[in-house]
């Protein structure tokens, strides 16, 4: 439960922030690649690593098939899985 108020205070803050709707969710679908792995290997650090990889492959996939291609793309979906180590 605390995560996923978690994620809903850090994608409401990202979008009165001005942040795209786009990075949201991004943002949102690392932390849930972040959250499957690390419940399945116990590791924060493996989580993290998926998450920015599957951020990573969606650009890759992006420039190969006529989307558009953004770096801030990869770091938001990479960073979505801060929502897993904050405490409150």
């Amino acid at each position: 439960m605390k995560t996923l108020i978690t994620l809903s205070t850090v994608a409401t803050c990202l979008v009165l922030g001005g942040c795209a709707r786009d990075k949201v969710m991004h943002f949102g679908a690392g932390a849930g690649v972040s959250g499957v792995v690390k419940e399945y290997t116990g590791s924060t650090a493996k989580g993290c690593a998926a998450a920015l990889a599957v951020g990573v492959a969606k650009e890759a996939y992006d420039s190969k098939y006529g989307g558009t291609v953004e770096a801030a793309d990869a770091i938001a979906t990479g960073a979505g899985c801060l929502t897993w180590e904050l405490k409150f």
